[in-house]
Order: structure tokens, then sequence, then C-alpha cells
């Protein structure tokens, strides 16, 4: 088997044909789904509200507005924190099952949630408290 790193994924190659008919082989004899033990946990509670995802906002904080993503610089949130253009503005992407902001924006909404102290990181993990000066703010803004 070959492996190649991909950004923080690491991509396997089968060795040949051999080894995928041994793969479907086991798959087929195997449970059809991991013991309830054996389940990653879905992030919960503080982190399936706000959480730092690789530089940028996750849960159900990053993915402001009804639709979940920011289509436009004049976005209120955008417009409240001082954000009016970046070079690579991508949408979003797929995570946990929600779609939060990625890319340059993402980075530029972490660090301003951050610095306007609307959010602060909680010691030992990757949870975001959001502050009493933000919770403010995102109800003026009608998020979450």
């Amino acid at each position: 088997m070959q492996a190649t790193e991909a950004g923080r994924q690491r991509l396997h190659r089968l060795a040949g044909p051999e080894v995928a008919q041994l793969v479907e082989a086991l798959t087929a004899l195997a449970p059809p789904r991991l013991p309830e033990r054996l389940q990653p946990d879905p992030p919960s509670g503080p982190l399936l509200r706000a959480r730092a995802c690789y530089g940028h906002v996750g849960g159900q904080l990053g993915a402001p507005g009804e639709s979940g993503t920011v289509r436009t610089f004049d976005h209120p949130l955008l417009t409240a924190l001082c954000i009016s253009a970046l070079p690579d503005a991508r949408p979003g992407v797929r995570s946990h099952g929600t779609i939060h902001l990625a890319g340059a924006l993402g980075a530029a909404l972490f660090t301003a949630f951050l610095d306007d102290g609307w959010v602060r990181r909680r010691p030992g993990g990757r949870a975001l408290q959001i502050t009493g000066p933000g919770r403010r703010r995102f109800t003026e803004l009608g998020i979450g």
C-alpha cells in the first residue's frame, strides 16, 4: 500500500487487485457499523456551538446567515467587524455536517471575533466561549 499526503489527509493506494478483493471480502464479513462504544462522538455542547477549526470558526457560529454562507462583503456581520475585502474569500467548507466559513474570510472572521472580544478560547480544547458582548452583538445581528 502506498500513502501520499494531501493537506491534513493521508491517501492510500492499494497495491493491486488482489488486495482490493481481500478488502472487499473483509468488508462483507465486517458488521455494517462500528459497535456503539467505538463510534466517534459528534461535536456537542460548546463544540457544536463554536469551536476553533484550523484557523477559522467552526460549529454553528461559523455559519452566519440564514443559508449558512456569507455571500457578499456587505453582510451585517462583516460590516460590524469592519471586514470589507480579502484577496481569497472562498465561501465555505463542510465539517462534521455543518457548513462554515473557511479560507481567508473564515480566518479574518475568527481573528476579528477574538480581537473584538466576542469570543475567547476555552483552556484545554478547541471550544470557544461566546462572551457577554459577543452574545449581545450576535443577537443584534440575528445570529444564533
